[in-house]
């Protein structure tokens, strides 16, 4: 560590500005140092030493460097230009300006990039150390009550009773937006690359050099357009159904071709509470039990509530098809439900991933729904080999669930014009399925103004190199 007792070397992007400290600042500041843009170019000897007065004065504020894991040197300051008017420094600190975007603003939201080295693992969505602390915490648990009563919802093998309703709720959107799609793709063309996962959602195809699939480097990455389908739009990652969360929440190897594999998002429903003659699920009215890290189960099966919920809920189902198929709807109508029933199954997916735990590979797209991971070893993906084909399982995310599938964003798809490769940069993004339902006549959502770039006005071809 460097010592800070006469000069303080200060980064703010790429500059740097050398600071006089006074010898008498507080030892308790010395680690948290506290600068006035309103006193660079005065000497600090007619500063009051005054620790109080000295906290209120300050602009920029450069926390324990300890807990980020990073030296003083290198951190970046957000500079408050606001403190005093007539200093005339103000121009030399305002190309220091660090402009910070708040990622939790919902009316600002970026252009989505893909991952730059697809090698390298995903994120955590909880923190290391929490994760640690939980299993610590568990394995204290077991040591001090060997066998227990799971209490836990969803653990225990039991339903948690507020979510039932949200669950039949995601089903019936899930059924209302498949459907709502394949009428609009009627209306709206869909296209999609012979040779990549990409997706356009217009008249023929852009011109953007994208492709990443086989040969595109002789074709200097240009896709090669097909017509798409309703299931090219919304992406359901499929996993493998679990009749008995609680008992049995894995799937070994050898049952890879005997369990049956449902969309993530049904098979999030079905263990939540959706009752499916197709995919039958256990449910229970006791608790199971842990004997030493073992679930247990001591109740006796009765199988004739499950069958009343089956029939009941095969139903409900029914009439509810029967009563969206008897209105015909305009071509606006249709998409403005469409992409309600789509914020909606996301909203409800959300509320139950707090609950039910849904795990993803943290190199490749497979997931899972239920306590654990599968066991079936057919990763392909990065380091597979030290893994011996088996996942390297991790929390995952509502994008892992339910993909967005972001696509390009047509402004104008009356028009004709095709996107040029060359304007790439000012153009946004949206998920397809919203980019398909505005482009069907619905409003554009607020959450997605900023992505699709709606305040961006396009230059000519001829225009690309005179803009900065």
């Amino acid at each position: 560590m460097t010592s800070y007792t006469s000069v303080t070397h200060i980064y703010v992007v790429s500059h740097v500005v050398d600071v006089i400290t006074p010898p008498e600042l507080p030892e308790q500041l010395s680690r948290a140092e506290l600068l006035n843009k309103s006193f660079v170019g005065k000497n600090y000897a007619e500063l009051d030493s005054n620790e109080d007065e000295m906290r209120d004065s300050a602009a920029i504020v450069l926390c324990e460097c300890d807990e980020q894991g990073t030296e003083p040197n290198e951190a970046i300051m957000e500079v408050d230009d606001t403190q005093d008017p007539e200093i005339g420094s103000r121009d030399v600190f305002s190309s220091f300006v660090k402009l910070v975007v708040d990622d939790d603003d919902p009316l600002y939201t970026d252009v989505p990039k893909p991952r730059k080295d697809k090698s390298e693992r995903k994120p955590y969505p909880t923190p290391m150390k929490e994760l640690i602390r939980r299993a610590k915490e568990e394995k204290q648990l077991r040591k001090l009550q060997p066998c227990r009563v799971l209490e836990d919802t969803p653990d225990n093998g039991l339903l948690v009773p507020e979510l039932v309703d949200v669950a039949y709720s995601v089903h019936r959107c899930r059924n209302s937006l498949l459907s709502g799609l394949s009428k609009i793709i009627h209306h709206v063309p869909v296209h999609r690359c012979r040779l990549c996962s990409e997706v356009h959602i217009g008249k023929g195809g852009h011109e953007i050099r994208t492709c990443t699939g086989p040969g595109s480097g002789s074709r200097s990455a240009t896709h090669v357009w097909k017509r798409g389908r309703a299931s090219d739009v919304v992406l359901f990652p499929k996993c493998f159904h679990l009749y008995d969360r609680a008992v049995k929440p894995r799937v070994i190897h050898d049952e890879r071709f005997t369990v049956p594999k449902i969309s993530a998002v049904l098979e999030l429903c079905i263990q939540a509470g959706v009752d499916l003659e197709k995919f039958p699920s256990k449910r229970r009215s006791k608790p199971v039990y842990s004997i030493e890290g073992r679930i247990v189960d001591f109740e006796d099966v009765n199988g004739e509530n499950s069958e009343i919920a089956v029939t009941s809920t095969t139903t409900l189902l029914q009439e509810d098809d029967y009563c969206t198929e008897e209105k015909k709807k305009s071509l606006k109508e249709l998409s403005i439900e469409t992409m309600e029933s789509w914020f909606e199954m996301v909203s409800g997916v959300r509320k139950l991933m707090e609950r039910y735990k849904v795990w993803t590979c943290g190199y490749c797209p497979e997931i899972q729904v239920g306590p654990k991971g599968h066991k079936v070893r057919m990763c392909k993906a990065t380091k597979h080999q030290m893994r011996d084909g088996m996942h390297a399982w991790q929390e995952a995310t509502i994008d892992d669930v339910v993909g967005p599938n972001y696509v390009w964003h047509v402004r104008d798809p009356t028009d004709g014009s095709v996107l040029d490769n060359s304007l790439k940069r000012f153009y946004g993004k949206a998920p397809a399925v919203v980019e398909m339902c505005v482009q069907g006549g619905a409003p554009v959502p607020d959450q997605y103004k900023s992505m699709m770039r709606l305040d961006v006005v396009y230059p000519q071809r001829d225009e690309v190199d005179l803009v900065a």
